[in-house]
């Protein structure tokens, strides 16, 4: 059975904690004693706090760990749970870097859940990598690790011995594809089946939301956006937008994807695509009427930059999401 240890941290979210465990725990036995055939189980699972101590969740929750980390000499895998204060935990556990680092230069596999990426960036492993993680904290991600190429619409991403995942689900589809490498496709879609979660989801990008970004600390970007924003179902002119602002169109387009991450025009139209998947989830208009809305006049035009943007088709979102309206926000 191959080891695998759980590195719980402060403030982990209890799923990224016991999810993987018990995804990897039932590979092997649980679609076996459905079927009335010998156990064979694939995987031996601990969990594992810096100091052995109870890891205390984002519910409050204490989780009492088999061990600390100094406990495991050596490890087939670690998976990071969640990790939301990682200048919080490393002040306190300054040994679970070069922890990590030794376990990997022994052969151990490195996988990490949502904001456990933070911690796996922390160990140089992922430099001029990629990496993933929740799209609500791909902002902070770039800003504190501009060194590693962050792909934000992926659900997980295998660097080879180095495994990230996006939110807290994701850590199950990253579990399930931990099964298949290990143990063979066989085993995985048995996992999937008895557990019955989804095999193969690849893409967070239907499930995110577009943070509009106003803390980047330059002042005419924040007015460019405001007007974007006020202006968003009309044509712009973005010669004349530059102009307003006493620049350049070059210098302007420059500064807004510096300090926003997109350009005046990718800003637009991320702006209409969240007012149109608002729209959709009320369910009560056509795509063709909602494109006109949010400052379309070419359907077609439209649909491939929403396609583009959430990574499915207009209907698809909506019978997806319809019910569950959410209006875009800045932060």
């Amino acid at each position: 059975m191959k080891k695998v240890t759980i590195l719980g941290l402060y403030n982990s979210m209890a799923t990224t904690i016991f999810g993987p465990m018990d995804i990897l725990n039932q590979a092997g036995r649980l679609w076996n004693r459905v079927g009335n055939t010998p156990q064979t189980p694939f995987f031996d699972v601990t969990i594992a706090s810096a100091d052995g101590h109870p890891i205390r969740c984002t519910n409050n929750v204490l989780i009492q760990p088999h061990c600390s980390i100094e406990d495991i000499p050596t490890t087939d895998l670690i998976i990071i749970a969640s990790a939301t204060y990682i200048k919080q935990i490393l002040e306190k556990n300054p040994e679970l870097v070069p922890w990590i680092c030794r376990q990997y230069r022994q052969g151990a596999h490195v996988a990490s859940i949502c904001t456990g990426v933070f911690l796996l960036a922390e160990t140089g492993l992922l430099d001029k990598k990629s990496a993933t993680l929740h799209w609500g904290f791909t902002g902070m991600f770039r800003k504190k690790y501009p060194h590693i190429n962050l792909e934000a619409d992926k659900m997980f991403i295998d660097q080879g011995r180095l495994y990230c995942s996006a939110g807290v689900n994701a850590g199950m589809d990253l579990s399930l594809y931990l099964v298949e490498k290990f143990c063979g496709r066989q085993a995985a879609l048995e996992s999937a089946k008895t557990m019955v979660l989804d095999l193969g989801r690849e893409m967070q990008t239907p499930y995110g939301r577009f943070l509009f970004s106003n803390d980047h600390g330059d002042p005419f970007v924040l007015k460019a956006q405001r007007w974007i924003e006020q202006h968003q179902t009309h044509p712009i002119d973005y010669d004349r937008l530059a102009e307003k602002f006493r620049m350049s169109r070059r210098s302007l387009e420059r500064r807004f994807k510096q300090a926003t991450g997109v350009t005046p025009l990718g800003y637009l139209q991320q702006l209409r695509v969240e007012t149109a998947k608002s729209l959709l989830e009320e369910g009560s208009r056509t795509f063709n009427d909602i494109t006109y809305q949010v400052g379309y006049e070419d359907i077609s035009f439209f649909r491939k930059i929403f396609v583009r943007l959430t990574g499915l088709r207009p209907k698809e979102y909506q019978q997806r999401f319809s019910g569950y309206a959410a209006k875009p926000v800045l932060k």
